[in-house]
């Protein structure tokens, strides 16, 4: 499966709290995003 670049824009307060919890366990932001954009996907039947 590739990879494409996406730009959005978030809460700034959000982002940071977001980033801070993903530093914090260890994991990639991206890679988090993309793990719940699919489990959203897949939850909606989709």
């Amino acid at each position: 499966m590739g990879k494409v670049p996406l730009n959005i824009t978030v809460d700034k307060e959000v982002l940071d709290k977001f980033k801070d919890l993903c530093e914090n366990n260890d994991m990639k932001v991206s890679t988090k995003i993309n793990t719940l954009m699919k489990e959203w996907v897949e939850g909606n039947g989709k």
